[in-house]
């Protein structure tokens, strides 16, 4: 619990107020179209691919670079690199991949245990927002309002519609202009998410308070980091 109630509070969204998870606890969000650049010859098996694509993210989505890359782009230099010459063109299968994931992935999205009372329980008291990283434009604010979220919050910013991602300092400084805020008042926010290097040690890099949301009890790629302020579980995070 923060000692004292923010102005603000700024949410994480998937894996903190939506989780997208598997049952193997792949967190890509591309379980469910993994099949297909198998199918067409550019990998041999999932695996493969699941590696390749961890590979391209590993080296796009770290160091200094924080522009955001949309899943087709992503879908397309993976498989580019495969350097297989698959049954398909890979313009069509990407358009294909992109098809089905809008199909099924919000399928596998439901709220964290505990999310829509906690949500309830700040409503009135603080003012919150949302800010994410997303490879689709707009998804964040979607997934939030089927699963009646959306109503809580005062904006969304999501890092395909702005284009830049977190932990760059592009969408934080994007969130304090939505919320009325100036750098030096970064204070007034108190920023949770289940990442650390996106949700705790970045935006306190520019003076907010943070939490971390801790997984690790029931989500197998999260880690516990017992030097960081953390929540469990949203019982415990009350005004």
């Amino acid at each position: 619990m923060p000692e004292h109630i923010p102005g603000w509070i700024f949410f994480d969204c998937f894996n903190t107020l939506l989780d997208d998870f598997d049952e193997t606890g792949d967190e890509s969000g591309l379980s469910s179209i993994l099949d297909l650049p198998v199918r067409e010859g550019f990998f041999a098996t999932t695996r493969d691919f699941v590696n390749a694509y961890s590979r391209w993210r590993k080296t796009r989505l770290t160091g200094n670079n924080s522009r955001e890359v949309l899943l087709p782009d992503r879908l397309t230099n993976v498989l580019a690199a495969s350097g297989m010459a698959g049954r398909k063109p890979i313009h069509r299968l990407v358009r294909e991949m992109v098809e089905a994931f809008v199909k099924s992935y919000p399928k596998q999205v439901r709220p964290t245990p505990g999310v829509k009372a906690m949500l309830a329980s700040w409503r009135g008291k603080v003012r919150m927002g949302v800010v994410s990283n997303f490879y689709l434009p707009g998804w964040p604010r979607l997934l939030l309002a089927d699963h009646g979220l959306l109503c809580n919050f005062e904006f969304v910013v999501d890092s395909a519609e702005i284009g830049y991602r977190k932990p760059g300092a592009e969408i934080y400084h994007e969130a304090l202009r939505r919320a009325g805020l100036t750098h030096d008042r970064a204070g007034n926010v108190l920023f949770i998410g289940d990442n650390l290097r996106n949700d705790v040690l970045g935006p306190g890099s520019l003076g907010m308070n943070a939490f971390y949301f801790d997984r690790s009890h029931d989500r197998p790629m999260a880690d516990a980091e017992e030097w960081a302020d953390s929540i469990a579980h949203w019982d415990a995070f009350r005004p």
